[in-house]
């Protein structure tokens, strides 16, 4: 029976190619993080402060004709940075209370799939939405941690971290696309998009441990190149 199954969607992936258009292109752009967290405030709370960053992706669309002339289905696979400041104030048994925080630089690889609505003959409108799948490669820690020892505070500590184990893991999210294609000459186009992500798993590492919950809302504007391949036999 499964064999059967990976049969017929292969044939029916190999039909929709057969007869329609690729689509793959290069993006790049703005990327800003609001990171929220859950957690109790009662002894200290968290604030986020975002950073400039940036992306770039690779992308795939397939037009699915069978499903609807104004349908593709697609991927892409983005490369982002990152950049939060974590504010953080802890308050102490003798009620002092004491700033500390850091900015990270976190780079991951994000993958998603999604089906897609196109709008237009010569410029179109898309709109698209689908799952999100985000992997943790690397994240830098630069700022100050505060040390306690025998409930007496130590002055503020440079830290700075190239491999840092606050932020890690792997979560997993959604992701809507929205966007307008512009054609430039023979079958290449040029497209402005903006996208929005959120997580719904939460981060790992040693921030998890006392914000028992974390993950961000992702906003991207950028833009890029596309190249059209017609899969049409004569």
């Amino acid at each position: 029976m499964n064999k059967r199954i990976l049969l017929s969607v292969t044939c029916c992936l190999m039909a929709i190619s057969a007869i329609s258009q690729s689509h793959i292109s290069v993006e790049g752009g703005y990327c800003q993080s609001i990171f929220y967290c859950s957690q109790a405030k009662s002894n200290y709370y968290y604030s986020f402060s975002q950073y400039n960053a940036y992306y770039v992706s690779i992308n795939y669309k397939e037009d699915a004709f069978q499903l609807s002339k104004n349908m593709r289905l697609g991927g892409q696979i983005i490369w982002k940075r990152q950049s939060p400041w974590i504010y953080r104030e802890d308050a102490f048994n003798d009620s002092t209370t004491l700033a500390t925080g850091a900015r990270y630089d976190i780079s991951s690889i994000n993958i998603s799939f999604f089906p897609e609505l196109v709008v237009g003959e010569k410029a179109r409108f898309y709109f698209s939405f689908g799952p999100n799948f985000q992997f943790v490669c690397n994240t830098k820690a630069k700022g100050q941690q505060v040390l306690v020892k025998n409930g007496v505070n130590d002055n503020p500590t440079p830290v700075e971290n190239k491999h840092s184990e606050d932020i890690k893991g792997f979560t997993f999210g959604g992701k809507v696309n929205l966007g307008l294609e512009i054609p430039i000459k023979n079958n290449f186009y040029i497209f402005l998009n903006n996208s929005y992500s959120a997580g719904f798993t939460s981060f790992n590492g040693q921030l998890k441990k006392r914000m028992k919950f974390f993950n961000c809302i992702d906003i991207y504007l950028g833009g890029g190149i596309a190249y059209k391949i017609n899969h049409k036999t004569k």
